[in-house]
């Protein structure tokens, strides 16, 4: 949703490179130390983490692939 937008907006190179790598990153792993020092168990957000680690490496790629094809970045 907020890669079409910044291209819309009329970023391009490094800066929408940057746009990318910021929201294509995954949770960390400080989210599941929180969930546990809060007194939860802590699978969701292991589970969380996990998902979006393997997600990432997709999307990221995907995204990758597509702007440069488009010749934005």
């Amino acid at each position: 949703l907020f890669i079409p937008v910044a291209v819309w907006l009329g970023y391009r190179d490094e800066v929408l490179m940057v746009i990318l790598l910021m929201l294509a990153s995954p949770a960390t792993v400080s989210a599941f130390n929180m969930a546990r020092s809060m007194g939860h168990e802590g699978t969701l957000s292991a589970s969380t983490v996990v998902l979006t680690t393997v997600c990432s490496a997709f999307t990221f790629t995907f995204w990758l692939y597509l702007l440069r094809t488009l010749g934005l970045i």
